[in-house]
Order: structure tokens, then sequence, then C-alpha cells
């Protein structure tokens, strides 16, 4: 099973970043991953064309078995770099699966990954694991994660993504 896991948050400080570096690290055992973090590609807007990064994106994407797909809150919706992203590199990904990985500044932008999901649900009809990985930033001690059930979130995550992936690959 080949997972790409996105982090699509251009921030220097992004903590989207980091629950997707802890995802990976409680797949790595389960499943090949490729991480993308999108602060290493050069991105432009679908009317200026695609950069090389592009194409490769768009590679890699075609080439994975399912997806996490981490955001940061902006606007209460995914950030432009993630809707760059979805607008010209995610072809090929019908049907596929799909998580979803947040951070956010507070507890009230739980329902911004629903922009996330009818995009993914609606134009390409992936299936998406229920459980979504929400955080703010009081789970957060700078560049770590402090919560406990966060941590514990994002390993039965892991867990329920390895296995359900692994039966609609089947």
């Amino acid at each position: 099973m080949k997972t790409l896991i996105l982090s699509s948050s251009l921030s220097a400080h992004s903590r989207s970043y980091l629950l997707c570096r802890a995802v990976a690290d409680a797949l790595k055992d389960r499943a090949e991953i490729d991480f993308v973090d999108l602060r290493e590609y050069e991105l432009a807007p679908y009317h200026r064309g695609k950069t090389e990064d592009m194409r490769r994106l768009s590679r890699q994407v075609a080439a994975a078995d399912n997806y996490v797909l981490g955001m940061a809150v902006y606007d209460y919706s995914v950030n432009d770099s993630l809707k760059i992203v979805l607008d010209n590199c995610f072809s090929g990904v019908e049907g596929k699966f799909f998580g979803i990985v947040c951070a956010a500044g507070g507890l009230r932008s739980y329902l911004s990954t629903m922009h996330l999901t009818q995009i993914c649900m609606n134009e390409w009809r992936m299936i998406q694991l229920p459980r979504v990985i929400y955080a703010t930033g009081a789970d957060f001690d700078g560049d770590t994660i402090c919560n406990e059930d966060l941590l514990q979130r994002i390993h039965t995550f892991a867990g329920e993504f390895h296995s359900i992936g692994k039966k609609l690959l089947s």
C-alpha cells in the first residue's frame, strides 16, 4: 500500500506539517510512505500552467494508492496551495481513499475540513476515512505535540487508515 502524505501549509512553523509527520511515523511500518511538503515545491495557479514541481507531484499523486491530506485552516476552508494542487495535480484519484489532518487556531473551525471533504467526494468520488485529526495551537508546545489525547488520536487514525485502506485495495 503506497500512501502519499501531503502537507499543504506553506508556513515556516506549520503545525499541520507536524501532524502529517506524526501520521507518517505511525504508518511507517505498515505502508510505503511518500511524504510531500509543499514548502519545498514551486506552485503556480491554473492559468500560469504547471511548474516542473507540479508535474512531478502529479506523478506522485497518480502513483499513490491512498492519501493523507494535511491542511491548516484559512478563512474556514482549504489553503491556496492545497487548492492549487487539487486543481492541477489530482487526476486519476477517482474512487481512492483519503484521510484529513488539520491544524487550526482554535476550537471553532472544526467544520472547515468539510470543504475538503466536499471537493474530494464530489469531484472524484473519493472515499474518506470518517475520523479526522483536528488540532489547535493548545495541542503544541513549540514544534512538539504535547497533548497525549491528540497523540492517541493520531495512532488510532493511522491504524484505521491502514486497515480500511488495505481492505479497499483488496
